[in-house]
């Protein structure tokens, strides 16, 4: 009889999720929790919602330069997407 060789992934929260979003968007998540983020996102229609909406949100900043933007910028940002 062959060993079963498929890995099992961790179930994670949304709560778990969104803490590892910015490093998934910024290609910065690597191992178990890259994977465990995924799955979650592939179960998860608000979690995979986020990520779009992040996703286009950074890249619309991008386009007007916003990137490196003042500290008070960067927190009223944060501040509007903590309210979603």
């Amino acid at each position: 009889m062959k060993a079963n060789n498929k890995t099992t992934v961790k179930t994670i929260s949304c709560e778990q999720a969104i803490k590892l979003i910015f490093s998934y968007i910024d290609d910065e998540l690597r191992g178990k929790h890259r994977t465990e983020l995924e799955h979650h996102l592939e179960t998860c229609r608000h979690c995979f919602d986020r990520v779009e909406f992040e996703k286009l949100l950074k890249s619309r900043l991008r386009r007007l330069h916003v990137g490196g933007s003042s500290k008070r910028l960067r927190q009223r940002i944060d501040a509007l997407l903590g309210e979603f």
